[in-house]
C-alpha cells in the first residue's frame, strides 16, 4: 500500500504496520513537545534550586561558626568598650581643653622654660573627634626641652606634640616650635 493512499480521516482502516508506526510518531512527537515545554523548564528551575541551595548551605556555614563563637565575641565587645571608655576619659573636655593651656605653661616654666609664644590653633572637625591644636614656641637647654616633652607626655589627657622644629638660638639655648594637638571626642565631650 502506498502513503498516498491512506485515508487521514479513517486511520482505524490503515494496515497496522502503517497504524503502529503512526502512533508511535505521534507519540514521539508529543513526548518530544512534553520534554520540550513542561520538563526542561523545571530542569533549569531545578538547577537554579540547587545552586541556591548551595549559598544558603555556605550562608549557613558561615552563620553557624559566628554563632558558635557569640559568648567569646560578646566577650571581646565587652572588653573593647572598656578600652573605648578608657581612652575616652583620657581625652579633655571643654573645661579641661581650657585649662590644659595653663597645664603646658606651668610644666614649661617647671622645666625653667621660657615661652616666646603659646596659642590656640584652628580646630578641625574629623569623623568622631574635634582635633585641638596648640602652637607653642620655647626657648630653653636641650635637657630642659626633653624634660618638657616627657611632662607633656606624662599628662593625664592624650596630648600629641606634632611637627616639632628644633633651632639654636645661641651657644646654650634651643628653640622648640611645637604644635601639641589634643582631642574631644563629638558625641560625649562637646
Amino acid at each position: 500500500m502506498d502513503l498516498n493512499d491512506l485515508d487521514f480521516e479513517n486511520i482505524g482502516s490503515w494496515p497496522l504496520l502503517h497504524r503502529v508506526i503512526f502512533i508511535i510518531s505521534v507519540c514521539v512527537i508529543l513526548s518530544g513537545a512534553f520534554f520540550y515545554y513542561v520538563t526542561m523548564p523545571q530542569m533549569d528551575q531545578l538547577e537554579q534550586v540547587k545552586a541556591k541551595e548551595v549559598t544558603l548551605k555556605n550562608d549557613f556555614k558561615i552563620k553557624a561558626a559566628l554563632s558558635s563563637n557569640l559568648e567569646e565575641y560578646r566577650a571581646q565587645m565587652a572588653e573593647i568598650k572598656i578600652i573605648f571608655n578608657g581612652l575616652l576619659n583620657k581625652l579633655p573636655s571643654n573645661a579641661e581643653v581650657a585649662s590644659l593651656l595653663d597645664n603646658i605653661s606651668f610644666i614649661g616654666a617647671n622645666n625653667g622654660l621660657q615661652f616666646k609664644s603659646i596659642n590656640w590653633g584652628v580646630t578641625k572637625d574629623e569623623e568622631l573627634s574635634t582635633e585641638v591644636p596648640i602652637s607653642i614656641q620655647v626657648i630653653g637647654k636641650y635637657e630642659e626641652l626633653g624634660s618638657f616633652a616627657a611632662d607633656i607626655a606624662a599628662l593625664p589627657r592624650i596630648v600629641i606634640l606634632d611637627n616639632l622644629k628644633l633651632t639654636k638660638a645661641n651657644d646654650e639655648l634651643m628653640t622648640l616650635n611645637v604644635i601639641a594637638k589634643t582631642y574631644r571626642y563629638k558625641e560625649s565631650k562637646k
